[in-house]
């Protein structure tokens, strides 16, 4: 939906929608870490932003225009955003605990704790740490320092 059509309580108009939109457009590039468009739509925001100070408009209402557009594209993208934060978290989830299972499997086969941290990139305390959580049963969210044995993860 654009701009323009989503500022019902404050219908912007010529050169301050054009501040919102691009606005918005800088967000949304931003927000897609797309680089080339962000600075074009940088670009198209100063040029706008010139535009509504040459038509007279003040300072205040250019702000308040390009927060208008940052908004609606904010809003726009919002159930998106946050739906994939949910399900990248349970992936995340899902790996760590697959990952917490390979560790104990190694140890089972009797590898050394200093070799196990070594191939998972950690310190030696947590895969320790690792182990006992798992012995005690509690294999769910295993929220594990990487370095809570007080050693960095190059001293292993």
């Amino acid at each position: 939906m654009a701009i323009s059509e989503q500022l019902d309580d404050r219908p912007l108009e010529g050169e301050l929608l054009a501040v919102a939109e691009a606005a918005g457009a800088r967000l949304r590039a931003e927000t897609d870490q797309d680089d080339e468009a962000s600075r074009a739509a940088a670009e198209a925001l100063v040029s706008a932003a010139s535009a509504a100070m040459g038509a007279g408009h003040s300072l205040t209402a250019i702000a308040s225009a390009e927060a208008d557009g940052k908004d609606t594209v904010r809003q726009a993208l919002r159930d998106d955003a946050l739906r994939l934060v949910e399900s990248t978290g349970e992936q995340a989830r899902a790996m760590r605990a697959e990952h917490y299972q390979a560790i104990a499997r190694a140890t089972r086969l009797g590898l050394a704790m200093r070799e196990i941290a070594q191939a998972a990139g950690v310190a030696h305390g947590t895969i320790r740490a690792i182990n006992n959580r798992l012995a005690g049963g509690s294999s769910g969210d295993l929220d594990i320092d990487p370095t809570e044995d007080g050693h960095s993860e190059d001293e292993g």
